[in-house]
């Protein structure tokens, strides 16, 4: 009898939460275009997201490697979704990297993506999910020898695969 009473205390509790649960937005200006840009690529890729459960903000205690984190890798909309920046570092020198950045972390809040240090055959990452890489599709910077350095033509495989872990290996990746 005490077992029934506890599991129907726990289904009030757990229903009485979801009823209350109201989902904040809150994006600083300077992300919000790449929050449409996320959105767009899903639709693009034949996916509809919504997101109206999300905090972007800078967190001073978000550890040195770190250019940022995701609170959660649920996709239970019930859960607010925070992604932390650090402002320590200077992450994202173009907006191709920022981009990588904030996709990576959407992948987490809101696709419920982990990470991925699987390769490609040829030794790049496979997914845009490895850890700590921002410039997996970016222009060069600085080219320093005769090797190509511009990774542009990388960006459609690496949204594709955000979307679809299934997506398969690219020319370029063999």
């Amino acid at each position: 009898m005490r077992a029934l009473v506890f599991i129907t205390f726990l289904l009030v509790i757990g229903c009485k939460q979801e009823e209350d649960f109201k989902p904040v937005y809150n994006v600083p200006e300077e992300f919000q275009s790449f929050i449409d840009s996320f959105i767009n690529e899903a639709s693009k890729r034949g996916h509809s997201i919504e997101i109206n459960n999300l905090i972007i903000s800078y967190d001073e205690k978000i550890e040195v490697p770190y250019c940022g984190v995701c609170n959660s890798s649920s996709k239970d909309p019930r859960i607010q979704k925070i992604i932390s920046i650090n402002p320590n570092l200077q992450c994202g020198y173009d907006p191709l990297e920022t981009e990588n950045f904030i996709f990576h972390e959407l992948g987490h809040c809101v696709l419920g993506r982990l990470h991925n240090s699987d390769l490609l055959p040829n030794g790049d990452p496979k997914s845009i999910m490895i850890e700590g890489n921002l410039n997996l599709y970016s222009p060069c910077i600085y080219q320093i020898n005769e090797d190509p350095c511009d990774n542009t033509f990388k960006r459609e495989y690496y949204l594709d695969e955000l979307f679809d872990e299934a997506a398969p290996i690219p020319d370029w990746g063999d």
